[in-house]
């Protein structure tokens, strides 16, 4: 229909309105044309990346986000999108991206870009927010440079993992109101650049795992105000290092500096600095004979790690009446103590008997040391709040558990041997007793633990697992273990396991790992396995296994790989013919 007044036609007031919404395609024509060109960029020369975009209407497709008001795209998560295929570094064009004017967040991370192409182009990002660039391959800094005054609103920056070089650049100086700055795991060296002291809105910065080599106190820490988290961890930093030049920074909250061998850290020093209230510091691998002074005025910290220093005697008397939950350090003796570690230290003899008197000790780290003796002074009744409990890879003991005690709450445990009392833990959820050179059989009272046989039990019930595994077990598989219904994972590989697979295992319903490699077990694999729809991983291979594999659900993802080493298994995945007929293997009687 045509209105006209006089010489003059006009269409209706809504065709015009058509006219402006370009095409009412759910996003603006010039946005799809650029996601399509970014789409054909990363893939290029043959990637598959975004495979899933269909439709005119880009703010439905996959990694997109729009404005719910104007249509125009406001967010791109395309991580780790580039096919790992493709060895050639991506170079995208800058421009593609600068048709998003109301662009917010932009995340890149994991896609082999080295460097942008007309990096300048970035500057009609007005409204860009985050920039995640991490695990990348930019080595020149010059593809950072988009422009002095370009990304004004810009307060997150991500380039930790790529392969940046020599000093910070100073175009990254420019950004003046960046609150994170992240350039963790890179190449660069030297001295931190004077010029990331002129961002005093930085509020968390990461530097850690470079080759920083210059000394700490020359960089004006007192300009960054607002800093709530440094790490400087895993560099080179040399010289005397004093915690006074933090003594300003009333908001720093996290600090790390370990493993910086170079490091001589001031410990005598009795200067109180009020103004510190940390909640996290990490000075491990930094040498320290004794533990700095500044610690005892420090009422707030809630990790603390001094593992893999040189302490000696004993831990004093001011740290342990901090508030410190979780303390990272050996030799020590803290009745208030809710976690300790204190693994591969190379301790021998055996556990302290002051161990047991940790009312308050919820985990208990001693793994990878040289400990021999027997565990049963540890677990005592000032001991029944322990949870976790990480004693594998030493020469202990413990064969009985006290009478008339019970572990209400221990969920995991980590041994050396298969103890008789483990079915007396009720509400034990995790248990990994692999490597440990056990023989003899699988207990068959593990139905007795009711955290692995009820769905509705324990709070770490998709964490619950049971490994056996690379072991020297014989016999047979309980049939009790068929009635551990709440079991995500079950692991009995690399034993010497024999009889028949049992059918009941398909009751495992909720299982995501199924492991029985490298036994002797013989039979056939009923069509129930197929009931297992959660599967993530199943391996039946190297076994004596005879018949058809099931077919169906999650058996159609398992590779050749779960199944080889069977030679009378038939069918999908292995390229043996059903049709074929194959002698069953004999059974075996374990010997």
């Amino acid at each position: 229909m045509e209105i006209t007044f006089g010489n003059s036609t006009f269409l209706p007031i809504f065709s015009l309105l058509l006219c402006v919404c370009s095409g009412c395609h759910g996003c603006m024509d010039e946005e799809r044309d650029a996601l399509l060109q970014i789409k054909d960029s990363i893939n290029s020369p043959e990637g598959t990346a975004f495979s899933s975009w269909y439709g005119e209407d880009c703010c439905q497709w996959e990694g997109v986000q729009c404005n719910a008001s104007t249509a125009r795209v406001s967010s791109i998560f395309f991580n780790y999108r580039r096919d790992p295929s493709l060895l050639e570094n991506w170079y995208p064009n800058a421009t593609l991206f600068a048709q998003f004017k109301d662009l917010e967040i932009l995340h890149l991370p994991g896609n082999r870009i080295a460097g942008f192409t007309s990096p300048e182009e970035l500057h009609s990002l007005k409204r860009l927010q985050q920039l995640n660039l991490q695990d990348n391959s930019i080595e020149n800094a010059s593809h950072l440079c988009w422009g002095k005054g370009a990304l004004p609103s810009l307060y997150y920056l991500d380039l930790s993992g790529n392969n940046l070089q020599g000093f910070i650049p100073e175009c990254l100086c420019d950004s003046l109101l960046l609150k994170q700055l992240i350039l963790f795991d890179n190449h660069l060296h030297g001295k931190i650049s004077p010029c990331l002291s002129n961002m005093t809105a930085l509020q968390y910065l990461d530097l850690s795992n470079n080759q920083f080599s210059d000394s700490l106190p020359t960089f004006p820490f007192h300009n960054l105000p607002s800093i709530d988290t440094l790490i400087l961890s895993w560099n080179k930093f040399r010289g005397k290092f004093s915690f006074s030049i933090f003594a300003n920074l009333s908001k720093l909250s996290h600090l790390g500096i370990s493993y910086n061998p170079y490091l001589e850290l001031e410990t005598e020093s009795r200067t109180c600095f009020p103004s510190i209230k940390l909640i996290e510091l990490s000075l491990a691998g930094c040498n320290l004979r004794k533990l700095p002074r500044f610690l005892s005025w420090q009422n707030n910290p809630k990790t603390l790690d001094l593992s893999d220093n040189l302490l000696e005697g004993n831990i004093p008397s001011w740290l342990m009446h901090n508030a410190t939950l979780q303390l990272w350090v050996r030799g020590n003796n803290l009745s208030e103590l809710l976690y300790l570690s204190a693994s591969d230290n190379g301790f021998n003899g055996g556990i302290p008997p002051s161990f047991g008197r940790l009312k308050r000790l919820q985990s208990l780290d001693l793994f990878g040391n040289k400990l021999h003796g027997e565990i049963q002074h540890l677990l005592t009744s000032n001991t029944s709040r322990l949870q976790y409990l990480y004693l594998h890879d030493n020469n202990l003991r413990g064969d009985a558990l006290p009478r008339n005690l019970s572990f209400s709450k221990l969920e995991v445990i980590h041994l050396g041997n298969i103890p008789h009392w483990l079915c007396q833990m009720r509400h034990l959820e995790v248990l990994d007793l692999s490597r440990n050179n056990l023989s003899g059989h699988i207990p068959d009272c593990f139905d007795n633990i009711t955290s692995w046989s009820d769905f509705c039990h324990g709070h770490y019930l998709y964490f619950s697992f049971l490994d056996l595994s690379s072991n020297r077990l014989t016999g047979s598989i309980p049939v009790q273990i068929t009635q551990l219904i709440a079991l995500r994972a079950l692991n009995l590989s690399h034993n010497k396991l024999f009889g028949e697979l049992s059918p009941e295992l398909t009751k495992l319903t909720g299982l995501e790992v199924l492991d029985v490699s490298h036994n002797k077990l013989f039979g056939e694999l009923c069509p129930e396995f197929t009931n297992l729809t959660f599967l993530v991983i199943f391996n039946v291979s190297f076994n004596n296994l005879s018949g058809t594999i099931p077919v169906g659900y999650q058996f159609s993802t398992f590779g050749a790989s779960s199944y080889i080493g069977n030679p009378g298994l038939c069918g999908n995945p292995l390229s043996r013919n059903c049709g074929v007929v194959v002698g069953k293997p004999p059974k075996s009687n374990g010997n």
